[in-house]
Parts: C-alpha cells; structure tokens; sequence
C-alpha cells in the first residue's frame, strides 16, 4: 500500500500575523502563518471583507514572521522574514503575479545557522526587524541572538545579507523581542531575558546595540523588570511632543501593570485595570496578563492596543512633554473580543484584524467605531480600577469572519444531511460556549441569500441585460417573457418598461450589446437587437425555421435552427447595429442541443469558437476559417447527450464546460487562438441533467454547474496564470435550476447571481473558493467537548463535555440533533467529576437489544500523575425515540476509564495498564475478564470487525493486538510494535488486519498484522500470555507506511470523500488541519508520481529552506508515502522548470497537470 497524502484544509489555527505592502501595491495585506503554511490575505476596505489571495505549504514548523523592507529608498514592497524548525532565516518575496505571472513565494535570501527542528538552543523562536530597514534579529529561546545586516544588492537589484553577528550569551532565557525605533542611529533591538543556573537573578530588559561602522553587537543597556514580565511593545521615535508625541522605547507588560522603558530615560508604569467583581464568573478577579498587542503610527498620533489573556483590549496612551520626556503612562479599556487573539493586527483603512488564540472561535475582521477616549483609566495608584465588560462590543463592529475549527479534538464523517457526499463533524474549541462547538464542515463554498421573489410559473431560463439605469433581470416562461430589476433596498420587482424586448414570447438567450449600445433577445422566431433609441433590428432565420437553442455575447449570437443539425453564427456590425451571419456551422446532420461562444481574447472582440452540444453524445469545437465559413477544430465524445456548455477564460486556454443528461460535467481544455481540443476531465455532479451558466464570483469569471435535485456547482477561474486548473467546488446551497450572473454595483460590491428554483427567483452570492473549499456549521456547546458518538438510528450525537474551572470538574453528557442545531437533553455530571470516555454499546445479554451508551467518569482527577479518588462507568439508555438518555446504574471501577469500546457483545474497559471486560447485570456491571496488557496506559480500544481481536494503543508504547479467549475468559497480546508511539488516535482498515495510528510528535503509521501472526491465528495456536504489560509479544507489526503530518493527528477516519470514489484515509489533527491519504492501487501511478516529488524535491524545493525529505521523516524515514502538497508545486513553477520536471518523470507537463488534478478532484477536494 502506497499512501499519496494532501491537504484538504490547512491547520485553522493562526500562530503569528503581520500587516505591510507585501505585493508591492498601495493596499495592505496580511501575511499569517498557519503552523505549516504561509498564507496573504487581502481584506477589502470598501466591502469589509477579507479574501485569501494566496496560500502555500512552507513544508517546516513555523516558528516567528516578521515584516521587512529595506530602508534608505529600497522600496514600498516589504519582505516576510519566516524562522522555522529548518535552522535557517529565510526572507521570502510575495510574487503576486500583477503581470501574468504566477502568485507564489520566491526566496530572496536565506541562511542557515543550526541544526533543524524544534530546540531551545537554536535560533528562530523570536524575530524582530529593525523598523529603519538595516538590521533583523533571530532569537531563540535560550542563548542564541543572531543579528543580520541587509543591504541592497547592486548587482541584481535583490537583498544582500552579511554573516549574521553573533549576540548569545549562556545561561540566558529570552522572554520577548522586539525591536526599538531609534530613527537613523544603529538598530537597537530589545529582550527581556532571565538568568538561571549559579548566576539567577531577576528578569532584565537589555538593549542591543548594532554598530553598522565597526559590524559588530554590543549589550548596551539592561534595566531590572518585574520577573512576571513577559511582552514587549516597541513604541514609535520621532519628532512632536504632547499627545502626538513618539518618544521611541518600549512599553514592558507584565502582571497587572504596563511599564514604559527606555535608555536614558525615567521609567513609568500603570496597573490595568481589572474587571469588576460578579458572583456569576469567579475568574473575573485574575491579573490581567498582555498576551497580544498592535501598535499604529499616523502623524498626529500613536495608536497602541494591548490585549489580556481574557480577550479584554486596552488603549494604551503615553504623554510626553515638549522634549518627548515620558509623563504619564494611561490605560484605558477599550473593548471585549469573543475570544482572546494571539495576535493583532491594525490596518490604516480602520479595521482591526483579531487572529484567535489556539482557534478558541473564528478569527475576525473588525472596524473601528471610535477610539475609545471615554474608557475608564488605570494609573499608578494603590487602588486598582474596576471596569464593567461590554456585553456587546462597543468601540468595534465585527465585519468578517473566517472559520476555525482548532483545537479539533473528535471528529467523524457522515452523510447525515443526504447529500451524496459525506459532512465531517468535529467537536472542538475549548473553555466556554463562546469556542465550544460542534462545527459541520463541508465541501463547498458558503452561499448568502440577498432576497427574493415569487414567480407566476417555474421559468424556462433566466438572463441579466443592461437597462435603463439598472440590470435587469428577463425571465423567460412558457409562452411570454418577463422583465424584473433589482431595486435599491434590495426588493425584486418588475421593471416599469421592458426596454424594448419582446415579452409576447419566450426567451432562448439575453445579453447586453457592447458600448451599451442596446439589449440582444433571441426568441424562437428572431434574433433582436434593440438599441438605445428604441430601434430594432431583426435577424430571421432562413425558410421561417423555428431557433431551437441560442447563445449570446456582447458582440455576437450563435443560434440552432430546428430539425437539420444547423447553426448561424450572427455578429453584431458596430456602426448600425445590425446583424450579420459571419459563418454558417454545419454538424452533418446530429442534432444540436446547446450552444456556447468562447470569450474574446484581449484587446478583440470577435469570439475565438463556438461550442456545440449535438445529440449524437458529442461536442464540436468550430473556428472561423477567415472566408466566411466555420471550420471544426475539434470534437470531444461524451458519455450522454450534452444538456448545456458554457466557455471559461484561463489564460492561454479557454475551458468548455459541458452539462450531460445523466449528470456527468465534462471539462476541456481549448486552445483559445485555434480551438483546438488539448485534454478532456470529467466529474460526477449529479444524477440528472445538468444545466450551466456563466457567472463572476469574487470579480472573477467562473461557471455554475446546476444539477438536477443536486446542490449546485461552482468552477472559478484562477486569480493568476499559476496553470492550475479552474477550481471546481459545490455550494452550500439548494438545487438550482437556472442562474445568471449580476454586474457589481453599489448594492451588490461583488455582483451576485439571479438564481431560479422551481418558481422562486432568488439573488444569492456564492462566496470565492479560496484555498480551502470548505464551509462550516457551527453548533454552539456548553464546555470543552472530549468524545462523542452518534445514534444511527435517530442521528442525534451524544457529546461529552469536561472543563476544569474554579478548581473542579464539571462535565455533562449532551444530545444533539446535528441537523437543527437543538440539544435535545442535558445531563449534568455531579461536581468534582470528570466525563473522559464514552461509546455506544449492545449488550448480547439484554434482552431488549438495546443501544446503550456507556459514559466514563472520574472524580477528582489529576492529570500528573494520572490519578482519581474514584472512578465509574455510567450506563445510559435511550428513550423518546432515542433523543434523550435515562440513566440505567453506574459501576464503581478502580482506575480512570480512558478508553470504553463494544467487544464481544459486551463492554471493554480500559483501567491504566488493564483492560477489562464487563457484561450487563440489573443494578451494575458484571466483570467477566481482565488483563495488563499495556506496559504504560491504554488510551485507545478498537475492536476488530469480525474476530474476538481487539487493537489496544498505549500512550507510550505505541498498538499491541489482543486476542479475547472466550473459553478461558484470558486475553493474550500476540502482536506489538518494536518502536515507542505516543498515540493520540487510531483507525482500524476494513480488512481487520490493519490499523492507522497518529502520535502527538506528529507522525501517521500504518501498521499491518504480519502473515505469520495471522497463520498462527487461523490455526488457533496457543501464544504466550503475558503476566504483566511489559512482555514482549511473540511477533511485531509490519509498517506499510509511515508519514510525518506535522501536527498531532486527533482523528482516523475512513470515508469516500467524493462520490462514487473508494475511500481514502481523513486526517484530522489538532490546529484544525484536514487531510487525506489516498492508497494508490496502480503501480504506474504511484511510479509517476513518486518521480514526480523526487525531482520537484531537487529541482525546486520547498522556499523556507527545510530539507523535505527530513521534514516527512521526522521520527522515522518516510515509508511508503508520496507527498501530494509537494507535488501540486509543480502548478506554482516556471514552464522551463515545469519542461525540466516532466522530462525526469518521463510526461508531459499536461499529462502531469492532469494527473495531479485527477487525484484531488476524483478522490479528494
């Protein structure tokens, strides 16, 4: 078994972020750093929202980013300087590709210093960059401060770096860096740093000093800190005192108080303030702790928020005198964030960007209401302030949001909704029910409804034109047409004119004529151009035929005539108006179904082709053959009879898109200047007949897919050149049966799309699909939830909650319906006891038969060391057509039940290093079998499909397979692992002889019975039994593949994730991240592709500078695994690279682009 892995979602969960001019251009961006990925988001000012522009795998941990751009006229683009776990400092460039190009990230400089991975000792953790543009500096957490000097490379007009100067010094810990604004002296960078070992001391905050003359660092200055004090918030320097005033230094936030320090300088302090005391929350008295801050510089003043571990935000202000001498130091609260950030971000235009801490809830775009001058105040006095919390935010307005799932801690995949495609459910958050939560996730794009409106009849199709000052929106019926617009307050009305068209018969096509000169109608009798003066002309086809199917452009129409498989390609003279017939197709005699006009090329105005849909299951491509005839440039077979096409510009290729009858969509590639047929892909939609219609999302063209009694479709053009295909993505959203695309206007920023279903027109606006096409529900819980399971038959999910406030546990068990959002029942654990484990079981000796679910408790649990004053398993039934749970009796057990699982027709109980086995009784649980069989702790029990075998993983020592002797009422470990695993989740395969485990250094085996274990098992021999955990099993497991994720694997699934496709292996891990591990069952693929990374890996490796075959080896050399992330780089690559790649591989650059977009769209999304 070879595992070919992608990512679906990368991790949610947002580690740094910050804000500059990162592709060169006068807007800001964000650059923000996803564990393992490096993603530019653009916010847009005048709508509000923010987009993702560009995402790519580093292939390394990220450590720390910051903003750099070069000073003394270098230019307005800034740098991303990324730390990672690669021992090296990298300074990446965003290409956005403005002129064609690819968007991607282009390594500047870089340069390596250490060892990789994650060490206390190596450089990385911490970079700050000299805000004058000459100097970075690279921390790590203990010693080690390396500092680089950037010039401007004459030779190429790119960055230069010096040999890092050395600034470690032993037996320091570094608490925060930041770097000081000192104007045009020598950088100066700050550190709070701590001694330990003989030479211990208080916390220190030291100024480092470059002397660009002598190329050297000095320690030039240290000052005593509170030893609590752990953020540093550098200050702005320059000219203007008073309130405007920028005094340079660095404001130092410790515990309960922010503290203005500076070389030559008085220090100055104020306490925050704190939130008022109330009987309800019994934390609301912590010291506030700075955990975030955002500092913005405009000329007439310094704006600095500073945000505690509570989420409570804070304006800081420091006053100064004429000779910029620190007077006072003001605090005042700001506002109330629905979860704390771990980082913040202002942006000029007035918006603040709030990237949640550990995915506690969704990151957010929000705009400042004002600056908040009337917040309550904290200064140096003995009494602290009080302050009352917003109970809604007062100073912000939340505008945007983007969806986190971290931390992801269950999670399970099921079709509960009936979609054909399975939703994943994960249980996630932490703390409260403002991040606890049940999330929904999907594949597909969010769609948000704008209104809508009844219809006399369910319409035959629907077009937008342009008109009388506004769009409207022609509606065509069985036998008439009707006009509609789309007024100010949003309400859809019929239009007061129908602006010429003819409404007396249906409609077959509607466009607008270029240079607003009028309005093209095709009805069944004529072809209509209406100009602006209320003139008409006509084109009728020839022998008073009837048109069967027509397509209409700003500059041409293509219409089928009835019977005859014939068409007229009519283009429109731009002097007069009238129409012409530039050529004449002929489809020797198949009947036409559909038609579409390929886009223009730039700067031209006639089409380039024409697709045609015929019935004998073919598309035919025709071109102009420049003497007044059409010549067919290329035919694509079909697996059924073509419903719709549409055309999508993508660069040098013109994508056609074709509906088929039985729901296939079928997507080729044409050259745009000849029409030649390049390569064909085709995707299961639906089950009935699929209609198409073109539409812009996000200011970019894309193609609506419509099946029939299906959610919709959506393929958007890329943002740039990159050669990856359109990216096709479902909508959130119900069946479709027609839909046309609406311009931007000040009502709709983004222009929409006017959407029929059934008889309701609806105005709908898809979202982009950005990087990850998912979309998530959220169901709000009340606490942490740790486990949960669903009852097949009423498809309620039982969840357990435990969260450990004001020094006890406090869990409950939970019933919720996934499909309404409604909890159903509630049943509270008593105080002090921990809910840790659960499973849905059926016991063979009930009588009833009943689905029980079994809950394990502990009371007073200790986490180090694992221990409980007491423990027990609680068995619940369910009543009220399995929507609410009845406690059944609890059993008194001797240790922390971590792990519960059906066995055997009874329940299996893991104890510490025991499992035991217990069956029904009347007032308890019956013990029927016990055994150590871990030498550490079980923590997961898997049960084998069909055999009395059961996969028990120990947190320390990796899975052992234990066999259950019914006779004897003995178990016997007969198979382990020769290498330890912390296991975090595992996921036994379909043929019970294999079972996927995740560790929480990151690392997913498949591990594999081995033949002479399964020999012996057949043949029933006897095998040891163990006395204690500790003995080794007679045989170890065969590792069919092993494959660093990076992150900790929380969740093993196995699901089709499309369709129709077998299913892959669902990772799910920790920060919210998503992948799949697709098995490849054809020898040739997996050759291709295992060439394919091995020579993307050496011609073009990953931008952070991590070697990557270390990185997916981190535990133990990469087995049986392809890297897909690594693969699909070769979409962000130069064409001679590309050429380069797929002469190694032995392809060509199409067939390898058709390959990688085959495995995601046919397996994965």
């Amino acid at each position: 078994m070879i595992l070919y892995n992608l990512t679906l979602q990368p991790p949610t969960s947002i580690t740094a972020t910050i804000v500059g001019h990162f592709s060169g251009e006068k807007h800001q961006e964000l650059v923000v750093a996803r564990h393992q990925w490096l993603e530019v988001w653009r916010p847009d000012t005048a709508t509000g929202k923010i987009s993702i522009e560009h995402s790519e795998h580093m292939f390394c941990k990220i450590r720390s980013i910051a903003a750099f751009r070069l000073g003394g006229g270098g230019g307005a683009k800034d740098y991303v300087v990324l730390a990672s776990d690669s021992g090296a400092m990298t300074m990446l460039e965003y290409e956005a590709g403005n002129q064609g190009g690819r968007r991607r990230f282009r390594q500047a400089q870089s340069h390596e210093f250490g060892r990789s991975g994650l060490r206390r000792l190596m450089a990385g953790q911490y970079v700050a960059a000299d805000p004058g543009g000459r100097a970075l500096m690279v921390a790590g957490v203990e010693r080690a401060k390396l500092v680089y000097i950037v010039t401007r490379d004459s030779s190429n007009g790119g960055l230069a770096i010096a040999s890092p100067l050395v600034a470690s010094r032993a037996h320091t810990v570094c608490f925060a860096l930041a770097a000081v604004d000192v104007g045009y002296e020598n950088p100066v960078f700050a550190a709070i740093e701590g001694v330990y070992g003989g030479r211990a001391g208080a916390k220190v905050l030291a100024y480092y000093e470059v002397e660009l003359g002598l190329n050297h660092v000095v320690r030039k200055w240290t000052a005593d800190v509170s030893d609590s004090a752990n953020h540093l918030i550098a200050l702005p320097g320059g000219a203007g005192g008073g309130e405007g005033g920028a005094p340079s230094g660095v404001l130092v936030c410790s515990a309960g108080q922010i503290e203005f320090r500076h070389a030559g300088c008085a220090a100055c302090a104020a306490a925050i303030p704190r939130r008022q005391r109330s009987a309800e929350d019994e934390d609301e008295d912590q010291i506030p702790i700075i955990v975030a801050s955002a500092v913005h510089r405009t000329k007439a003043t310094t704006f600095v928020l500073a945000q505690s571990d509570a989420g409570d935000l804070f304006r800081v202000a420091v006053e100064t005198d004429e000779g910029l001498a620190v007077r006072r130091v003001r605090i005042a609260y700001f506002d109330t964030l629905a979860a704390p950030a771990g980082s913040l971000a202002i942006l000029r235009a007035g918006f603040l960007f709030a990237a949640t801490r550990d995915g506690g809830g969704s990151h957010q775009l929000l705009q400042f209401e004002n600056l908040g001058e009337d917040g309550e105040e904290g200064d140096s006095s003995e009494e602290t302030l009080r302050f009352a919390r917003h109970a809604e935010m007062a100073s912000l307005a939340a505008v945007d949001e983007i969806d986190s799932i971290a931390p992801l801690v269950a999670a399970q995949t099921h079709d509960l909704a009936g979609e054909g495609a399975p939703q994943i459910y994960a249980a996630g958050g932490r703390g409260s029910a403002a991040s606890a939560a049940l999330r929904i996730v999907r594949h597909g794009a969010e769609v948000a409804d704008l209104a809508a409106a009844e219809l006399p009849a369910a319409p035959a199709g629907v077009w937008t034109v342009a008109g009388g000052g506004a769009e409207r929106i022609v509606v065509s019926l069985a036998a008439a047409t009707l006009v509609l617009e789309l007024r100010d307050d949003g309400e859809v009305a019929e239009a007061p004119d129908a602006a010429g068209l003819a409404c007396d018969a249906p409609t077959l096509a509607a466009a607008s004529a270029a240079d607003g000169s009028g309005t093209v109608q095709v009805t069944p009798a004529a072809v209509r151009h209406v100009l602006r003066d209320g003139r008409v002309r006509e084109w009728r086809p020839p022998g008073a035929r009837a048109i069967s199917c027509a397509a209409a452009s700003a500059h041409a129409a293509v219409v089928a005539l009835a019977l005859g498989g014939r068409a007229v390609w009519l283009e429109l003279h731009a002097a007069t108006g009238a129409l012409r017939e530039a050529a004449t197709i002929d489809t020797q005699g198949a009947g036409i179904t559909c038609v579409a006009l390929a886009p223009p090329a730039a700067g031209r105005a006639r089409a380039a082709f024409v697709a045609v849909g015929c019935g004998d299951c073919a598309v035919r491509v025709f071109a102009l053959d420049g003497g007044g005839g059409a010549r067919l440039a290329g035919v694509v077979a079909t697996a059924a009879e073509p419903e719709a096409v549409a055309c999508l510009a993508a660069g040098a290729e013109v994508a056609v898109f074709c509906g088929l009858r039985n729901g296939m969509l079928v997507r080729t590639d044409v050259d745009a200047a000849t029409g030649a047929v390049l390569a064909s892909r085709v995707r299961v939609v639906g089950a009935g007949a699929v209609r198409l219609a073109c539409a812009r999302v996000g200011g970019a063209p894309a193609v609506v897919a419509m099946p029939a009694d299906a959610p919709p479709w959506l393929a958007a053009a890329p943002r740039s050149s990159s050669g990856r295909p359109q990216r096709l993505v479902p909508l959130a959203y119900d069946a479709l049966d027609h839909a046309a695309a609406l311009a931007p206007s000040p009502l709709l920023p983004d222009g929409a799309l006017a959407a029929v279903a059934g008889a309701t027109l609806r105005i709908v606006a898809p979202a982009r699909p950005e990087a990850a096409a998912v979309c998530v529900a959220t169901i709000p819980l009340g606490a942490t939830p740790r486990a949960l399971a669903l009852h097949p038959e009423s498809r309620h999910f039982a969840v357990i909650e435990t969260e450990r406030a004001a020094g006890a546990w406090a869990s409950r068990v939970r019933v919720v319906n996934p499909l309404d959002g409604a909890t159903t029942d509630s049943f509270a654990l008593p105080r002090d006891e921990a809910a840790v484990s659960l499973a849905l079981v059926r016991f063979a000796a009930d009588p009833a038969g009943r689905l029980l679910l079994a809950v394990g408790c502990a009371r007073a649990m200790t986490l180090r060391p694992r221990a409980c004053a007491a423990a027990c398993v609680r068995l619940f039934c369910w009543r009220d057509g399995a929507t609410r749970l009845e406690l059944v009796h609890e059993t008194a057990v001797a240790d922390v039940p971590l792990a519960l699982a059906p066995f055997a027709g009874m329940l299996l109980v893991a104890l510490g290093r025991a499992v035991r086995l217990f069956d029904l009784g009347a007032r308890r649980l019956l013990l029927k079998a016990q055994a150590l069989v871990a030498p550490t702790a079980v923590c997961q029990l898997r049960a084998h499909p069909t055999a009395l075998r059961v996969f028990v993983a120990d947190a320390q020592e990796s899975v052992r397979l234990v066999v259950y002797g019914a006779a004897a009422r003995t178990f016997r470990t007969v198979v382990d692992d020769s290498l330890p695993r912390y296991v975090t989740a595992m996921h036994v395969l379909d043929d019970g002889d294999t079972v996927v485990a995740g560790d929480k250094f990151g690392n997913v085996v498949a591990l594999r019975v081995p033949p002479a274990a399964l020999r012996a098992l057949d043949a029933d021999s006897p095998a040891p039994t163990l006395a204690t955990g500790s003995a080794s099993a007679p045989f170890r497991w065969d590792v069919v593949a092993h494959y660093h994720v990076g992150d900790i694997a929380t969740a093993l699934t196995t699901a089709a994730l499309v369709p129709g496709a077998r299913p892959v292996i669902l990772v799910a891990t920790l920060l919210g991240s998503l992948g799949a591990a697709i098995p490849l069952l054809s020898r040739s693929d997996a050759d291709t592709l295992r060439a394919l990374e091995r020579s993307i890996r050496d011609r073009a490796p990953p931008v952070s500078g991590r070697d990557h075959a270390a990185f997916r080896s981190a535990l133990a050399p990469a087995r049986a695994a392809i890297d897909g992330d690594l693969c699909e780089r070769f979409f962000l690559l130069d064409a001679d690279v590309r050429q380069s790649i797929a002469d190694d591989v032995g392809r060509s650059v199409p067939d390898i682009l058709k390959k990688l977009d085959d495995m995601r769209s046919l397996f994965a999304f």
